[in-house]
């Protein structure tokens, strides 16, 4: 139900990779502070975390709602494939 026009955010873009990957559970979680554990995409956030697609934008910090950058979805894509 995403509006397909809009800017696509970092956890627009783990969760649709998540959710092509079937949203397997993950066995740990890392904690940010901008992801709280009741977010629609926290699993989404720890699955790409446990698959080293991303480590967040922090040593604290994933930045859900920033505009994810074409080089970053490239990134995202090359390291799940490994």
């Amino acid at each position: 139900d995403a509006d397909l026009a809009a800017t696509c955010t970092r956890s627009m873009a783990v969760t649709f990779m998540w959710k092509a990957a079937e949203s397997p559970k993950v066995e740990t979680e890392k904690e940010f502070t901008d992801v709280a554990a009741d977010a629609e995409y926290a699993g989404a956030v720890a699955w790409a975390v446990e698959n080293e697609i991303t480590a967040g934008t922090g040593p604290k910090t994933f930045g859900p709602d920033d505009p994810c950058t074409c080089g970053q979805i490239v990134s995202f894509l090359f390291r799940s494939k490994k």
